[in-house]
């Protein structure tokens, strides 16, 4: 009996041309792909040796199956953090020079927001032999210290804080992760149970099929977003 075999499929392909800032982001894309196609991998050998071993194919998923779908979406998210923090905390510190830029436009609104309430922070860098520099390392540290909670998170935090335009990442694309966050939040916050207040030990059933379509819009729009964020520092 043949068993369906599941994983991603390829990445979208790398920026061409050379743009530094975006190359270790796009590293630790490519190794979350690798790493959630491990994941796959082990999962198509547990679920073969589940599905030949009882008469029922259409049978539930097991406990071990199921957690490795949870895993490949935890490690797609942890794959999102890494890339796009990278990304922005080094293509900030070109953009935010850029005289007219999304970015500079942004830093300038920052340093007026953020002077007042963390008047001790500030006053440091302004002690520091390069203050702007300090300043910007701040203000990357600000935008990337948290992860990423949700699809409005990502579109501020990320595609309009390097304004990458709409041609490249349509906001309409970003707002359809909502369900991966979902899962992600489910899974992360709450063991994937579907109610952690009951007393109740049922958690919520992933589909093999649902979770690589998940995994793959995900890593597809980091690409897409390390792809606009090259095309914007080198300004095209």
């Amino acid at each position: 009996m043949a068993v369906q075999q599941f994983a991603l499929g390829a990445l979208p392909a790398a920026p061409t041309g050379r743009c530094p800032e975006v190359r270790r982001a796009r590293k630790y894309l490519e190794a979350t792909h690798e790493s959630v196609s491990g994941l796959l991998d082990s999962f198509n050998v547990v679920h073969e040796k589940t599905v030949t071993s009882r008469a029922n194919a259409q049978g539930r998923l097991g406990r071990d199956e199921l957690d490795l779908l949870r895993a490949a979406l935890v490690f797609t998210s942890s794959g999102l953090d890494a890339s796009c923090h990278t990304l922005v905390g080094e293509c900030l510190r070109v953009l935010v020079d850029r005289p007219g830029s999304t970015a500079a436009k942004k830093f300038d609104l920052y340093l007026d927001e953020e002077s007042a309430r963390r008047a001790d922070e500030f006053r440091a860098a302004l002690k520091d032999p390069n203050p702007r520099a300090k300043f910007i390392d701040l203000y990357a540290e600000a935008k990337t210290k948290a992860s990423y909670q949700g699809t409005d998170d990502l579109k501020d935090r990320v595609k309009d804080l390097l304004g990458i335009p709409n041609k490249t990442v349509d906001t309409k694309r970003i707002a359809s992760l909502s369900g991966f966050f979902v899962a992600r939040n489910d899974i992360v916050h709450r063991l994937d149970y579907v109610d952690p207040r009951s007393t109740s030990v049922k958690r919520h059933h992933r589909s093999p099929g649902d979770v690589v379509a998940e995994c793959d819009l995900v890593l597809g729009l980091v690409a897409d977003l390390i792809g606009g964020a090259a095309e914007v520092v080198r300004g095209k």
